[in-house]
């Protein structure tokens, strides 16, 4: 009895505190990730060989988080991948966090938007190929409303990245 009574006095303190909060709404940086909503061809240059897919964006929960459907054909199969980027105003940081069909562990990342806004550049951690914790840096450049390039750095960040994908809109 002493647990139920305890765990209903932790949900209506939980109740009260969420009623009395205000939910967080889309700002301008939130605006910004919806432009990328649409359906996009995806070409991939790395050393493992040339990949192509699509890529389907689309904004959720409430206009707060942009989610991203990947789908790939590799040399060995079939790669899927799905985002959630977003923009934390407590941080003042973008987020975002990556899974595919590659590991089961999250790739979790956040940066800022260069001062020109041509520029998002992340930075994290997540799975290396042999499952242990590595670091990752990510750089999207918009070049236009219909097209944008990432790369992504794994382990140090100097030299070239080990992925290059070309975003161009198809819908």
């Amino acid at each position: 009895m002493n647990r139920f009574v305890l765990a209903l006095s932790f949900f209506v303190c939980l109740s009260a505190a969420t009623q009395s909060q205000e939910p967080t709404q889309p700002g301008k940086e939130h605006q910004f990730l919806a432009e990328t909503v649409g359906e996009w061809s995806v070409t991939i240059a790395s050393p493992g060989g040339d990949m192509s897919g699509k890529c389907v964006y689309k904004m959720a929960h409430n206009g707060l988080w942009l989610t991203s459907q990947l789908d790939m054909k590799m040399p060995v199969g079939t790669f899927t991948g799905q985002g959630l980027d977003s923009y934390d105003p407590v941080k003042k940081k973008f987020i975002a966090i990556w899974v595919d069909s590659m590991s089961a562990s999250p790739l979790v990342l956040e940066g800022d938007r260069s001062a020109d806004g041509k520029k998002v550049t992340l930075t994290g951690k997540g799975p290396g190929p042999d499952g242990n914790s590595v670091s990752y840096k990510t750089e999207t450049e918009y070049v236009s409303k219909d097209k944008h390039v990432f790369k992504m750095w794994m382990g140090s960040d100097s030299g070239e990245p080990m992925m290059v994908a070309t975003y161009s809109r198809t819908k």
